[in-house]
């Protein structure tokens, strides 16, 4: 038994590390739903972080006003109470979709955005619960800079913390 036990353990020995670097790779797979290498060029890898870190430093800073934007408004239509019905977001897909024309072409259109039904139908619901926390009005433009004065106005009041970038 004992000689048994030495031979298993011989075997760990020479597997331990390569088997310890699959369940590293098969974690960060299944929490990030990417591998950690992003391409392969001329057998040399682009690694998953070297193309998160471009992107940030081209369109990150956007991204990320954006995602604040929405929380704070989130956060607000929370604190009123304020919902949207889904009927009235599917409603307003489908009279999104008659102004395109056909299915293919509203779906051609997502992806031209980058969007999915799913994001379309959220940003729907946002803005229709950001006309609920301002004053109704025909003038159109008056409308909008309710709108964006409020945002503003919320972002102000928001509490942010960023931590320091290079």
């Amino acid at each position: 038994m004992a000689v048994k036990a030495s031979q298993w353990e011989a075997k760990w020995e020479k597997w331990r590390i390569p088997v310890l670097l699959l369940l590293l790779l098969v974690l960060f797979w299944s929490q990030t739903n990417s591998w950690p290498v992003a391409a392969v060029v001329n057998y040399r890898p682009i690694w998953r972080w070297e193309l998160d870190n471009q992107m940030y430093r081209q369109v990150g800073q956007q991204t990320l006003d954006n995602l604040i934007t929405e929380q704070v408004i989130r956060d607000e239509l929370a604190a009123k109470q304020i919902s949207v019905d889904s009927k009235a977001v599917y409603s307003k897909v489908e009279e999104i979709k008659k102004q395109i024309g056909t299915e293919e072409s509203f779906n051609q259109a997502l992806t031209l955005q980058g969007m999915t039904l799913d994001q379309l139908k959220e940003q729907i619901g946002m803005q229709m619960g950001l006309e609920k926390l301002v004053q109704p009005s025909t003038d159109s433009a008056k409308f909008q800079q309710q709108v964006y004065d409020l945002v503003q106005k919320l972002r102000s009041q928001a509490k942010v913390w960023m931590p320091k970038t290079k």
